[in-house]
């Protein structure tokens, strides 16, 4: 039985035997003439029937029950408008910047990523895009430390991301960690369809990674 139910239930038995004792005890204080004796046998017997039939006419335990969920919607309904609010917003802006992307207009494109991450911070393809618009605007495609962090943030949010581990390979390269490019561009591989184009570049990356190891390793074993 509905929790609500059975309170009201207990709530109600409850009032009525209060009734009959404030009722039926003064009438029989004392030495009840038949009259009064008469009168309470009839109060005990006609009370609870009318409580029920009131009860019948003029409210149910489920309609306060109706009532205590159309409460919890009520107050449900502002937070659950806000969150489509910001999904909203998070899928205009996210068009912006593909649309930006399009039209090659990088500046545009990183306006439009800080904007999502103001909206959710967590959002990991706004992470990766304002680091790659950050890349086109320099000559060497370099990485700097903020957009370092913010690859960083991806891929502890999604592992799987693939251009997050795409770009982080490409940023231990830069800083001539070619183990750890390799150990990053390793997992990238696995994601991928084998016989893709994407795989055959990634595997070539691993090959150049590895190399520079096994060079750095050779100078290093020389000069001791």
């Amino acid at each position: 039985m509905n929790p609500t139910v059975s309170i009201f239930y207990i709530a109600a038995a409850a009032m009525i035997a209060v009734a009959l004792c404030l009722i039926v005890y003064p009438l029989l204080r004392r030495r009840p003439s038949r009259s009064m004796l008469a009168v309470a046998i009839g109060t005990v017997a006609v009370l609870p029937v009318a409580a029920i039939y009131l009860y019948s006419l003029i409210g149910t335990p489920s309609a306060l029950d109706r009532k205590m969920r159309v409460a919890q919607v009520e107050s449900a309904t502002p937070v659950d408008a806000s969150a489509e609010a910001k999904q909203r917003e998070v899928a205009a802006w996210m068009d912006k910047a593909h649309a930006a992307e399009t039209a090659r207009h990088p500046t545009e494109i990183a306006d439009a990523y800080r904007h999502v991450l103001a909206i959710d911070p967590e959002q990991t393809a706004a992470m990766v895009g304002l680091v790659e618009a950050g890349m086109s605007q320099h000559a060497d495609y370099a990485i700097d430390g903020p957009s370092r962090q913010l690859l960083q943030e991806a891929v502890a949010l999604e592992p799987d991301n693939q251009r997050a581990l795409w770009l982080l390979g490409i940023v231990a390269f830069q800083q001539n960690d070619y183990p750890r490019a390799s150990q990053t561009w390793r997992h990238l591989l696995s994601l991928l369809d084998a016989d893709s184009s994407l795989a055959r570049t990634v595997a070539e990356k691993i090959a150049v990674a590895d190399a520079r190891t096994n060079v750095r390793a050779n100078i290093e074993a020389r000069a001791r």
